[in-house]
């Protein structure tokens, strides 16, 4: 189910916040909704847990031997741009269709050298909307000023702004509606739009660095791989491109995020691996009394409780390590203040589902047709979006961002959870009658024979990871080639280099590791971009 938390991450649009990416699983249960104090959807951290450590964050990091650093107000990047629409294609790929719609994108040039100057173009992906995106990726006009770049964010279609039919009409299950949200056609957007950019400021010289986190990342990627005369290079930060069967453990995403949930807060695992025990083996009248539930849960009531809580839990616990920079204002030491202050007791999570003052509603639990683990909008926060930016994310992981994201509790923390192609098959055909291609995206990107032969795909593109962040497990964290660079952030999380929720502006209180990234990263761009602007000599 749907677990609504206040993390942050990414290129993601906002917490989640990114996308990153899901597993579809058939339902275990969900609440239905939040009413008059009668717990609904959960709401584990609140906002401001992101922005100040509670005394129990600090008494909990202070228990471990480790002293936060204080924690300032987060910087609020002035979110200057103007906001522009281009009339795209609606589906680029079909000559007989020849109608059109409006993609939002934004365009900030304070910083711009005019002809031959670079573009930096943010891919857009999922989430409220591509404002948004731009209010927390201060690092990009940072970068922007450092290259005296024109600064592009363009909107993904089916999000924000960029709706093909409206609001309710583009999510019509069909090849003429929904069936037009793919990657591929979101690509051509893009390449479409820079080239129109190129035209519009006159500059058909200057080389492109396509740049984004999360799924954002991703795209950039392929939007180098799949258009080079378009895209020079490109910034692939937390991009998890190699997350597909077959080319990753489904084991990956959890065992990260119970690594961080151990780096910051050391015994933090074992304190959940007993409240998980405790919870599973509780009866009903326990959990009632534990949960303070509205009414007793009855006998016949618990398996669907305590599995809704299980995938719940798991899923929110797990996606604060995106949100793990910066360890002052990380929610994963909040939530271990939590569960460790109640070790070995039933009530150990109840604080991160039942709100003080608010009874836990049984009888809003109602089955649906299709639950999200971690990676979905809700899972990863995006509280306050607009429900179709959730139904156009869970189309993506329905078709063609398949992700296996399983858990075993014998590497990870979390009780066992499998993950498989079929039964993700049969949500998304309740859902959208439509069936994930996990093969295809790997086959017509270039990963399919894995990170070890990407440099027969592409070149020119910097992959950065958090090694906090679970999406790592699913990226490229080592050099594949003088061209295919990974740069690793031991202390960041979900792409904390581009900015993030919890981190949206270049700050004086970065860890030394960012800043070093970020320097690698300008480094390699700068480099780059001298080589393509060198003048080459004819031999003859």
């Amino acid at each position: 189910a749907p677990a609504r938390s206040a993390v942050g991450g990414g290129g993601d649009s906002f917490a989640a916040l990114a996308w990153r990416t899901v597993a579809l699983f058939p339902p275990p249960s969900v609440l239905a909704a939040r009413e008059e104090g009668r717990v609904g959807l959960p709401r584990l951290a609140p906002a401001s847990a992101l922005r100040q450590p509670s005394a129990a964050a600090a008494q909990a990091a202070q228990a471990a031997g480790v002293s936060p650093p204080a924690s300032p107000a987060v910087p609020q990047f002035p979110p200057y741009y103007e906001t522009h629409y281009e009339e795209q294609l609606l589906d680029h790929f079909n000559g007989e269709n020849v109608g059109t719609f409006r993609q939002r994108y934004l365009v900030n040039d304070t910083w711009f050298g005019g002809r031959s100057s670079p573009i930096l173009f943010y891919c857009g992906a999922e989430g409220a909307g591509v404002p948004s995106i731009f209010e927390h990726s201060g690092y990009v006009l940072a970068l922007a000023k450092e290259l005296k770049a024109l600064v592009v964010f363009g909107e993904m279609r089916f999000f924000g702004d960029s709706m093909p039919f409206g609001e309710d009409e583009s999510f019509r299950p069909d090849p003429t509606h929904l069936g037009l949200l793919s990657v591929e056609q979101a690509l051509a957007d893009d390449a479409s739009l820079i080239l129109k950019m190129k035209e519009r400021y006159d500059t058909p010289g200057s080389p492109v660095v396509a740049l984004g986190g999360s799924l954002a990342g991703t795209l950039a990627y392929m939007l180098r791989q799949k258009y080079p005369h378009v895209v020079s290079m490109a910034l692939a930060s937390s991009a998890p491109i190699l997350g597909y069967p077959d080319l990753t453990s489904p084991f990956g995403w959890y065992r990260v995020a119970t690594h961080t949930y151990e780096s910051q807060a050391p015994g933090c695992p074992a304190a959940v691996r007993r409240a998980f025990s405790t919870l599973l083996a509780a009866g009903a009248p326990q959990l009632s009394r534990a949960y303070n539930a509205c009414t007793p849960i009855r006998p016949t009531q618990l398996p669907r409780v305590v599995g809704w809580l299980v995938a719940t839990l798991t899923g929110s616990l797990a996606a604060r390590a995106e949100s793990a920079y910066p360890f002052a204002r990380s929610p994963v030491v909040e939530a271990c203040a939590t569960v460790v202050a109640a070790s070995g007791s039933l009530s150990a999570f109840a604080p991160l589902v039942v709100p003080h003052g608010s009874c836990f509603d049984v009888s809003r639990l109602e089955a649906t047709g299709l639950a999200v683990r971690p990676g979905s909008l809700a899972a990863r926060g995006r509280v306050g979006g607009p429900k179709t930016a959730n139904k156009a994310w869970d189309y993506l992981a329905c078709t063609e961002i398949v992700h296996p994201i399983a858990a075993n509790n014998v590497s990870d923390m979390f009780p066992p959870q499998t993950w498989s192609v079929d039964a993700l098959s049969a949500g998304c055909r309740r859902e959208f009658h439509a069936a994930p291609r996990p093969a295809w995206m790997p086959r017509s990107m270039g990963m399919a024979r894995g990170a070890a032969h990407l440099a027969d795909a592409t070149s020119h593109v910097i992959f950065t990871n958090g090694l906090l962040d679970p999406w790592s497990a699913q990226s490229v964290t080592q050099n594949v080639s003088s061209t295919l660079v990974a740069i690793n952030i031991p202390d960041g999380s979900h792409h904390s280099d581009l900015g993030a929720p919890p981190n949206p502006d270049v700050s004086e209180a970065d860890s030394p590791t960012l800043r070093a990234a970020r320097a690698q990263q300008l480094a390699i761009l700068k480099g780059w971009l001298e080589e393509r602007a060198a003048p080459t000599v004819a031999v003859a």
